[in-house]
């Protein structure tokens, strides 16, 4: 037996990957986008969709984990965000969650080499259940290191630091990460 199953902490739980996850933009960073001239765009494999009437950048999640030692989940996504004017693009990529138990999160990508927290997000939108955790409309505001990038591309960040910029919607199926080592045939 492994020390750390000895002392009681289990591994982390695994989470169901393959579903689609949308960073949809609030009505006011869109029309601020708009105003600034600057466009939303996907880092491949992701794509720019509609998505309950909003422009999203839809993804995919690749992995996440459920912390036994309660200290919350993790997650990541596939390519990215971007976000260009006359030939000037900030990309934004490796899209990473951090959810406290709590519920409350900071959302991080990699932009430049280095890897920035973009935005934090409330409890708002967010569930967990015994079958599942998602997020519904999830206010995501923009930090001052995510502002900051913008305005290291455009001059100025079209929307300021402080600001519900994204909405994000996504769901890890816990009961299936629970159930399968017990259904799976050997």
């Amino acid at each position: 037996m492994a020390a750390r199953e000895a002392g009681g902490v289990l591994p982390p739980l695994p989470l169901k990957a393959g579903d689609p996850y949308y960073f949809c933009l609030t009505d006011a960073s869109a029309k601020a986008l708009a105003t600034a001239r600057i466009s939303l765009d996907a880092v491949k494999p992701n794509t720019v969709v509609t998505y309950k009437a909003h422009t999203c950048m839809r993804g995919t999640l690749t992995k996440g984990q459920i912390n036994t030692d309660l200290t919350g989940l993790t997650g990541e996504g596939t390519g990215g965000f971007a976000f260009q004017r006359d030939g000037r693009r900030a990309e934004f990529t490796v899209p990473r969650v951090a959810l406290r138990p709590d519920m409350t999160g900071s959302w991080t990508a990699e932009h430049k080499g280095r890897r920035i927290e973009m935005f934090t997000s409330t409890k708002v939108g967010a569930k967990l259940s015994l079958t599942k955790v998602s997020a519904e409309r999830l206010p995501m505001t923009l930090t001052k290191q995510g502002a900051d990038a913008l305005a290291g591309t455009f001059g100025t960040s079209p929307v300021p630091s402080g600001t519900p910029f994204f909405e994000g919607n996504a769901s890890f199926d816990v009961l299936n990460t629970l159930t399968s080592p017990l259904t799976t045939k050997p």
